[in-house]
This record gives structure tokens, sequence and C-alpha cells, in this order.
């Protein structure tokens, strides 16, 4: 009987990874630093070149990452009739669990902020060729080259994508392909995100940031120098009297050395002058003026900063921000995941399924309360909304008719073919 032939996996690949990801080995009785495909060092000084390392700038993009962390993407196939969650597919687990060393709210977290900071976000999905040809995925992760890498074309016209990192001794190349590229602000550059347009609209806002950090160092500078004297001391004497005078003016110099606020003796030569504080700072209004200037092209706000949203202020952070975003990656994601094929056949991704997953409890409750008389969802999709698991043996995939009928008495199953009429409009 012949043995069964084993997996063909891309070993090139796997030993690349493995090098670059795997365990430290002990080294007698000492271990050596892991490399990873991390290119920098974050020393946040001065501004540089990035607009990122301005606190309020960091802040708002941060919090933009964790909104965004809290997407949960999923491999489905529209067939035209529904959409079906696939989840056991290799992709479907990927999704899951991108790589050993994160989990799904660290990946897309980590994936939008770099997207932020350079325009683009570089993932690499591992995969092994299975015997029937097939792609068979393992982890995905993400890369920081050292610079923006570059791209090259062969004789036959097959694009390469070629990374520099620092802890890699020569350069990676791989097919543009086999790279899920996630682009931000696609302007004038053919195949990767950012352009001129960006780069001088970041040189503004760092002119903007430079003046911002100049006045908050001038107010600090101001009450610094403000707290310094309470008073002039001037000594009226005679000629003859320079000994005693040193004296009085020594031991003036030495009480504010040591913080000590207590005078001198003051006698019928000397005279004491209060300073009055008058300190000319940046009123508080101004200062929220300049804040808010700097933050109008993040989408984010002082109150979202400081934890306050209506309902206005997050619907606008969702649609302009971080919807685009989530179809943008699970575009990328699906070109790079399914053959064409596949993708004539519906297999996608999707990060964003709806939105009344992402509203507040109150609105998510309105929206159950307003709907579920008619029957417009299943009472699966309804415990989806709340965040429940769905009901076991498929009890779930039922749609209530009436308040009083939601024990189960009275429900219509939702068959595939069947149709309901609602307001007077068929929804299948």
């Amino acid at each position: 009987m012949a043995k069964p032939k084993k997996e063909k996996r891309n070993k090139e690949k796997r030993s690349f990874l493995s090098k670059l990801f795997g365990k430290a080995k002990k080294t007698d009785a000492t271990l050596t630093l892991a490399n990873t495909f991390k290119g920098f060092q974050a020393n946040f000084v001065n501004y540089n070149n990035s607009i990122l390392e301005s606190d309020l700038i960091l802040s708002a993009t941060r919090l933009k990452a964790r909104f965004f962390g809290k997407l949960m993407p999923r491999h489905v196939r529209d067939n035209a009739s529904q959409m079906i969650n696939v989840n056991d597919s290799s992709v479907a687990r990927l999704l899951r669990q991108p790589n050993e060393y994160q989990t799904p709210y660290d990946f897309l977290s980590q994936a939008y902020f770099l997207r932020e900071l350079h325009d683009n976000c570089y993932i690499y999905p591992q995969y092994y060729i299975s015997n029937a040809g097939e792609k068979i995925y393992e982890a995905m992760y993400i890369l920081i080259p050292q610079q923006k890498p570059y791209i090259y074309e062969n004789e036959n016209g097959t694009l390469y994508i070629k990374f520099i990192f620092p802890s890699y001794d020569e350069p990676v190349i791989f097919k543009l392909n086999d790279i899920i590229i996630w682009k931000k602000n696609y302007e004038d550059d053919q195949f990767l995100g950012g352009g001129r347009y960006t780069s001088a609209a970041n040189a503004d806002a760092l002119n903007s940031l430079n003046a911002y950090t100049a006045i908050k160092e001038s107010t600090a500078n101001v009450a610094e120098q403000g707290g310094a004297f309470d008073g002039l001391l001037k000594v009226n004497a005679y000629a003859a009297d320079d000994e005693k005078i040193q004296a009085i003016r020594d031991k003036f110099i030495n009480d504010l050395k040591n913080n000590n606020t207590s005078l001198p003796v003051l006698d019928n030569g000397t005279e004491y002058v209060n300073i009055s504080r008058q300190l000319k700072t940046i009123d508080a209004a101004t200062m929220k003026e300049i804040k808010e200037n700097l933050l109008i092209h993040t989408g984010v706000t002082l109150d979202m900063l400081m934890g306050s949203f209506d309902t206005k202020s997050k619907e606008a952070l969702y649609e302009n921000w971080i919807e685009p975003a989530a179809i943008s990656l699970g575009q990328a994601m699906s070109k790079c995941f399914f053959s064409q094929w596949q993708t004539t056949h519906g297999d996608q991704i999707l990060l964003y399924p709806n939105k009344v997953q992402l509203m507040a409890t109150s609105e998510i409750v309105s929206i159950i309360t307003s709907t579920i008389s008619a029957g417009v969802f299943k009472i699966d999709e309804y415990r989806e909304m709340l965040g429940y698991a769905p009901l076991e043996n498929a009890e779930g995939q039922v749609r209530p008719r009436g308040y009083n009928n939601l024990d189960g008495s009275k429900i219509i199953v939702d068959e595939p073919t069947q149709t309901d009429t609602v307001g007077g409009a068929k929804n299948e």
C-alpha cells in the first residue's frame, strides 16, 4: 500500500518566518533577542516628520484604533439568496487567531495605527499549498519595514515588492499579490497609498503643532518666572555701611536659594516694594480653539478624547473613518485570500457587518422595540445585537410576531423560499 503523500509546504517562506519570529535559542545558558519585522525605534522626540509624535494627534489616532479593534472580521459567502458565514475555512481560522502573538483586537488596532502613520499597512499571510493545490493559510503578520518598499516588474509583467528590515541581512522580496496592502489616501502613487498631497498637509499640520507646543511652553515659563519673586528689597544706607549692606543682601539671597519665604529684618534704611503679579497667558477659550483646529482633520473632538460621545458624534466617527477603513481592509484581504473563482461565487471578508452592533445599548433597544412587532429580524439577529450567542438547535432562526408571541408559541419559521409582507413591501 502506497504511503500517503505529504503536504507540500513553502519551506523557504516558513524558514524565513521562523527565523524572524522563532523562539529565542539558548546559547551557553543565555538568551538572544528575537528578531521581528520591526524596522525602527519609536523615540518620540520633537516632531521630526510625523504629526503622530504630538500627544494630541496620537491620542486621537489611538482612539480610532481602539474602535477599529472592536470589529469582528468574518469569512462570508454571498450566494445571492442569503449571506452565509464560513467558519471552517483556513481564512476563517486566521481571522479568529491571526498569529501566535496577537489577538484579533491587537492585530486590527495595530494595523489601523500603522496605516495612519505610514498611509500603508503591509500584511503577510503565511500559507502552504495542499495536495489539491489549495492555499492553506496558517498565520498573518504585520510588516514594519525600515522605509517605503519598492515595486518591481519582471519580463513577464509579474509585480514584486521589496522590503528592507534592519533585523534581516538582505532585502526580502514577495510577489505583490501575496501581500495585503491596506492603503490610505490613495493619491498619486500607482501602487501604494499616500503621496505629495498628504506630505504637504502633514507639513502644514506640523507647523500648527509647533505653534501649539510653543504656546504650552511659554505658558509654563510665565508661571515659573512669575513665582520667582514676590518683591524687591531696597536698602538705603550710607557708603560707610558697605559691610552692613552686603550682609543684608547676602542673607536675602540665601533666603531665596533655600526657599525660605521669610525676609530679613528691615531697619530704617531699608524699603520693601511688593510686586503685583499680572501674568499674561492664553485664555482657555483660545486654547480650546487651537486644539480643535489641530484635531479637525482627525475626525475626533476634545469631548471624544475625554470619553464623552453623543449619538451624532459617534455616527460621524464611524461613517467617516471606521466604516470606510473596514470596507477597505476587507476588500484588500479578499483580493489576497480568494481566487477569481471564489470571488465570483461570493467569497469575501467583512469587518463591518452592520451598524447596529456599534451603537449604544439604548439605541439598540430602541431598534428592537420598533422592529420586533413587524418581524423584521430573526430572534438570533436580535440576540446578536445585544452580544448574545445564537440559540441552540437553530431555534433562533425564526421571526417573532407581536409582543405577546416572544415565548415562541406563535412564530413563523423563516424558510428560504418564504416571503413575508411588511408594510406592503415583500421582504425575503
